[in-house]
């Protein structure tokens, strides 16, 4: 990780400062130390500064910032696994999947006072330092449901329903719900990284994290705005059905800061 001296700028945003704005953010412990150099080579002082044991050491993310652009770039690595799919299937797949992750998590930030903009490049890495994701098609008209639950020797199932034109569902839906649902399960790979089982598995608090069923306390779809890529919604709650609004779901801003958190992170002043 390259380390950014102070600026000569009182407020000037190093990565020391966007560091401790982002872990305060997300409120993670600090658990440890790290020597850094304010100021000029030989004649700075030296400071210590707290860092979480699990800050920026998943192998999956790699992350970029450019200070003086406010821009954010993130390249996430998934090895996606082939199996038994033809490979006309699997190049769809696979493409979907990573259009999908790259337009749900894309947002913007801020993080100490600064806004970023922020874009997220879903990469296949044919290597363990990736989430491996295994592909697969659902032809039958039942929905089989895609799952990853971001635990080590297991992998994820990004599960394209192809039956379900015989719902009359058309292709180009069945297209962005399998984009939709593989952002989705990415974004559990980073809560559970961040927060463990009650976060990834309970949705947020929207979810029983052992029975996956909605809890009682979990509101509808919001008539307008955002819908929390990584919430469950209780759609009895009112007539509105999640299909309808796929388009307004998108991963929030401290899911964001969760997954920069949680990558390296290559600093540019």
């Amino acid at each position: 990780m390259d380390l950014a001296t102070a600026s000569p700028q009182k407020n000037a945003l190093t990565l020391e400062r966007f560091e401790e704005h982002l872990h305060k953010a997300i409120d993670k412990p600090t658990t440890n130390f790290r020597m850094i150099r304010v100021g000029p080579p030989r004649q700075g002082r030296r400071r210590e500064i707290k860092v979480h044991n699990g800050a920026h050491r998943a192998t999956w993310a790699k992350t970029t910032i450019n200070s003086r652009l406010r821009t954010i770039s993130i390249n996430v690595f998934l090895n996606f696994k082939q199996n038994n799919l033809r490979q006309a299937d699997y190049r769809k797949l696979k493409a979907l999947a990573m259009e999908g992750i790259k337009q749900y998590w894309s947002n913007t930030i801020t993080v100490g006072g600064v806004r970023f903009n922020v874009i997220v490049n879903a990469l296949h890495k044919s290597s363990s330092d990736a989430i491996p994701v295994d592909l697969k098609i659902e032809d039958s008209p039942d929905y089989n449901r895609s799952i990853n639950p971001a635990i080590l020797g297991i992998d994820a199932s990004f599960i394209y329903q192809r039956g379900q034109s015989a719902n009359r569902i058309p292709q180009k839906q069945i297209d962005n719900d399998f984009k939709l649902v593989s952002a989705h399960e990415f974004g559990h790979s980073v809560l559970m990284y961040v927060g463990g089982i009650s976060l990834s598995w309970g949705h947020k608090g929207s979810t029983n994290p052992l029975f996956q069923n909605i809890k009682s306390s979990t509101p509808g779809y919001p008539m307008s705005g955002n819908l929390d890529l990584m919430k469950y919604y209780d759609k009895n709650k009112q007539k509105e059905e999640k299909f309808q609004r796929v388009n307004d779901s998108i991963a929030m801003e401290i899911d964001i800061k969760r997954l920069i958190w949680s990558s390296e992170i290559l600093w540019k002043a």
